[in-house]
């Protein structure tokens, strides 16, 4: 049954407008993000400058500007999350389908690793987009890249696909329970956007010490592999606990709340 449900979703989510708009434009992002981080790249010696050449060289050089991608992979999933099952309520779609699944617990399962699986798709394609323009501009740059595919880099490479994975899905489950508590794919989008892009932002300027429990940044942090302020061991063990707290309370109003449009 929760099969039946992944598949149902994937009817919406194959649409031609969302499935490869948002591949290309996630891919493009990623690509850009990647480009802009050569092109600025100077010959200083600088360890800690992500703008150096020689930084760009080693094994991790790869996944510099996916990982600056991270924070709008992160948001799209979210919009794409949220609007995904608000606008079953907008529409008036979600009575229809519990009438064929009345058993909400399996529809909504299936429903979010559909959503999940999308965007892990988004992804991949990211990842893609981002090798090819940074081997593009390693050799307009005159980049050495044999440190790439050296096993180190290789396992780089892995690790921070890895932890942007996990910062998605972190984002795709916030976005769905917004949009499950809110049932309006506008209202939900707009409310998230404002919340993770203006309003942790000045918190964490604001509040010295505030990245450490705020949703979006600890995301973020994990996204990164770690930050200058959150520890990725902190980043992981506190947005899993927020998770846990959104499923828990997305799965019980799902499940208890009234549908009557």
């Amino acid at each position: 049954m929760i099969i039946d449900a992944f598949r149902s979703e994937w009817v919406k989510l194959r649409r031609p407008s969302l499935l490869y708009g948002t591949y290309a434009a996630l891919t493009a992002a990623a690509a850009l993000f990647t480009i802009l981080i050569f092109a600025r790249a100077s010959n200083a010696t600088d360890p800690g400058n992500i703008f150096n050449l020689h930084r760009l060289a080693q094994p991790n050089g790869l996944v510099h500007g996916l990982s600056r991608a991270a924070m709008l992979l992160g948001i799209v999933a979210f919009g794409i999350a949220a609007s995904q099952v608000a606008m079953e309520y907008s529409l008036g779609t979600l009575r229809q389908i519990l009438v064929r699944q009345p058993r909400r617990t399996v529809l909504l399962v299936g429903k979010y690793l559909a959503v999940i699986s999308f965007l892990l798709g988004a992804v991949v394609f990211a990842a893609i987009g981002a090798s090819i323009a940074a081997v593009a501009m390693a050799h307009i740059r005159g980049i050495p890249t044999s440190a790439w595919t050296s096993g180190t880099g290789i396992a780089d490479m892995t690790r921070a696909l890895g932890d942007i994975a996990l910062a998605v899905i972190g984002y795709a489950t916030i976005g769905m329970v917004v949009g499950l508590f809110l049932r309006s794919s506008v209202a939900a989008v707009v409310v998230g956007f404002a919340y993770l892009l203006a309003v942790e932002n000045i918190l964490s300027v604001v509040i010295n010490g505030s990245e450490h429990w705020l949703p979006g940044q600890l995301l973020t942090a994990v996204a990164q592999g770690g930050s200058d302020h959150v520890r990725y061991a902190t980043a992981l063990l506190g947005s899993g606990v927020y998770l846990v707290l959104f499923a828990v309370a997305g799965a019980v109003a799902f499940a208890r709340r009234d549908v009557t449009a």
